[in-house]
């Protein structure tokens, strides 16, 4: 039992004296110069040649803001870094002969690296490349490759249920001299780095996923080379609160003006001026939401097809009111011929329950109540009735585009 202890005893202190020891090496310039100097040599490593047969290539993205989406260009504007992971085992150096040396640093003009383009860039269209980042490399000839960038790339953007609309936008990475047999492109994680991003005032990303693709090209003599490629999805949803206030809002209480035209009296002599002026306010609106969204017509806006019918519903309206004023004014003595007195009869009093004599609704009219009609009664008339229609028009149409475009968005989502 004694002997045990004691050998316990010993063991720890062995251990205790042992981890100093082992953590005894540290970092030195000079080891670092001479791992450079061996494993960069020209005379053993040659930059122009790729480490492998086939160099499988991990590629990841992360982002740190969204800068902008612009629906009208269909430009998305992001600023993060691309992580870019690859082995070259002509890198690698003895643990052993330099422990305290666990990663160098190399410069792009130092080591090979993978000529990787954006495919669907608009601003710079050239290989990643930056001479002032470096590139770290591991003992076991790992080397790791952290590149900032603003990213602006097209982005395909569908503005159905603008602005309730979900947008996809994809980063496209391919390789650019190298074919699929050449070099393998692999995302590293499932989905984008989000962790380090800033909010948006105007877009909340929902989600984001990569993917991998191959991309096929036909040369004159008819091979067919295959590229590898990496995708990196950005989902998100427009912040709908400031476009409801300042669009929806706007374009709902002026599409029940038109209606209200039919209320003003003949005799202010503000009918068309009034139905113009509304006309006016739509056509304005109508532009300023078609200057919002790209001009194609493979996806087309509801908000802008409820505007469209909302201005044609204005049109009417004016030719309407055009048509009251020129009944009102054929005069209070002239009789209503019997055609304007069967309409009158049959369908404008019942079907906008108009009160007034000589006409009761729900009540039969009587041959003396219908001999007093006059053209400035059939005129008031023809206004009520207007209104009532109108109105049931202007409400279903509302109703349904909104509706639309509050289900399409979720739907979307």
């Amino acid at each position: 039992m004694v002997f045990s202890i004691s050998t316990f005893l010993l063991s720890s202190f062995i251990v205790l004296v042992d981890i100093p020891q082992q953590s005894h090496a540290t970092w030195d310039a000079d080891k670092v110069h001479d791992v450079r100097g061996r494993i960069l040599s020209s005379a053993t490593y040659d930059r122009l040649i790729r480490p492998s047969e086939t160099t499988t290539i991990n590629v990841s993205l992360s982002l740190l803001t969204v800068n902008f989406l612009d629906v009208k260009t269909q430009t998305l504007s992001s600023t993060g870094w691309i992580t870019v992971e690859w082995e070259d085992e002509r890198l690698e150096w003895d643990a052993a002969a330099n422990p305290g040396v666990s990663h160098v640093y190399a410069l792009n003009e130092e080591i090979w690296t993978p000529e990787l383009f954006i495919d669907n860039s608009l601003a710079d269209v050239s290989i990643l490349n930056d001479d002032h980042v470096m590139f770290k490399i591991t003992r076991h000839g790992e080397v790791e490759w952290k590149l900032p960038r603003i990213f602006t790339t097209f982005c395909n953007v569908d503005v159905t249920y603008y602005p309730f609309d979900t947008q996809t936008c994809v980063v496209e990475i391919t390789s650019w001299a190298y074919t699929l047999d050449e070099i393998s492109l692999k995302v590293t994680r499932e989905s984008v780095h989000t962790e380090d991003l800033k909010p948006h005032g105007e877009w909340t990303i929902i989600s984001t996923s990569t993917g991998e693709n191959v991309l096929y090209e036909t040369k004159i003599n008819g091979v067919i080379e295959r590229f590898a490629q990496v995708d990196f999805y950005i989902k998100m949803q427009r912040k709908s609160g400031y476009y409801i206030s300042s669009v929806l809002l706007p374009v709902l209480l002026t599409s029940y003006l038109n209606n209200f035209v039919f209320i003003l009296p003949v005799e202010s002599g503000e009918k068309v001026g009034f139905i113009l002026a509304v006309l006016l306010a739509l056509a304005v609106l109508l532009t300023l939401v078609s200057d919002s969204i790209p001009s194609t017509s493979i996806n087309i806006s509801i908000l802008s097809v409820y505007l469209a019918v909302t201005l044609c519903l204005g049109v009417v309206c004016c030719l309407l009111t055009v048509l009251v004023i020129k009944i009102y004014i054929k005069g209070p003595n002239n009789r209503v011929t019997p055609k304007w007195r069967l309409l009158h009869d049959k369908v404008l009093a019942p079907f906008s329950c108009w009160t007034g004599c000589p006409c009761q609704c729900g009540r039969e009219k009587t041959e003396e109540c219908s001999n007093e009609l006059k053209w400035t009664h059939l005129a008031r008339v023809m206004d009520h009735f207007f209104l009532v229609v109108m109105l049931v028009i202007t409400t279903i149409s509302s109703i349904t585009f909104m509706v639309a475009l509050a289900a399409g968005g979720e739907l979307n989502e």
